[in-house]
């Protein structure tokens, strides 16, 4: 998919050194594109920098202009470590509309100025809601969602429907419309007084809407659903709807730690 630059001054801040990366490195920590993107853009001609088609493995210099389809494009010196994180509470029914990283759609989600663009980790579709968590570096955010496919994440439903306790117990063990499990670990129903109730759950590598269409097809319908963890991450009352925080580094430490340990583990296990 095309990203679109955003607009205004391509230059980074006055004063900041040159980065030593590459072009296609540099850019996608900007969150422009992906390397592979930068790439298939350089060899189609369309990404220039000053005016020229650069080489692969170019460098890039802190004044550098580059265009895309003849656009600005705005990057940053990479930043390493000071990469921004946020936590984010999307409200279901707000889409988050962050690819156009312009400063107008960060505005309206009460997002703070990045001078690159706001990427999501593992985003709900606009129907849901909930827990969301951003960042401004490409590389960081790569990196989070190739990893966190293995953690797990709790949703609170409101479905309205005749819930039942052995509907629950076949939920647990569900399988997709392939025949594969879904892997419910955890379901505990909260019933009400009339069609509708909650249900909590608790899943690993289960998208929403696949929980949407399994209550469907039994002629129960997910009015709301929230995801409301993230694998150590957890949504709170301190967070209002449409607001955003910086995750803290305690927070960061206990996400990238979860998701590095299936590779310690495999690391440490004696050879067979």
């Amino acid at each position: 998919m095309r990203a679109r630059p955003t607009r205004g001054d391509p230059r980074p801040p006055r004063g900041a050194s040159p980065p030593a990366e590459r072009v296609q490195k540099v850019l996608a920590a900007s969150g422009v594109g992906s390397r592979r993107e930068v790439e298939r853009w350089i060899r189609e001609g369309r990404l220039l920098v000053n005016g020229a088609v650069p080489p692969l493995g170019a460098k890039l210099l802190a004044r550098d202009r580059i265009t895309l389809d003849g656009r600005p494009v705005r990057w940053r010196v990479p930043a390493g470590g000071d990469a921004q994180v946020l936590l984010y509470h999307r409200s279901p029914g707000d889409a988050l509309d962050l690819k156009a990283a312009t400063s107008r759609a960060a505005e309206h989600l009460r997002l703070p100025r990045s001078a690159g663009r706001w990427l999501a980790i593992q985003p709900l579709p606009p129907v849901d809601g909930g827990l969301e968590i951003l960042s401004d570096d490409g590389s960081w955010a790569h990196r989070v969602s190739q990893g966190a496919h293995g953690l797990t994440q709790d949703y609170a439903l409101r479905v309205r429907g005749p819930l039942n306790d052995g509907l629950v117990e076949e939920f647990r063990t569900a399988a997709d419309c392939d025949g594969e499990a879904m892997n419910i670990l955890q379901a505990d129903a909260q019933y009400g007084a009339g069609l509708n109730h909650w249900l909590y759950v608790t899943v690993r590598s289960t998208r929403s809407p696949l929980v949407r269409h399994w209550w469907a097809a039994r002629g129960i319908i997910v009015s709301r659903l929230m995801r409301v963890r993230f694998g150590p991450i957890r949504l709170t009352r301190e967070l209002p709807r449409g607001h955003s925080r910086a995750m803290s580094g305690a927070e960061r430490g206990a996400l990238i730690e979860e998701i590095d340990a299936p590779s310690r583990a495999a690391q440490s296990a004696p050879a067979p």
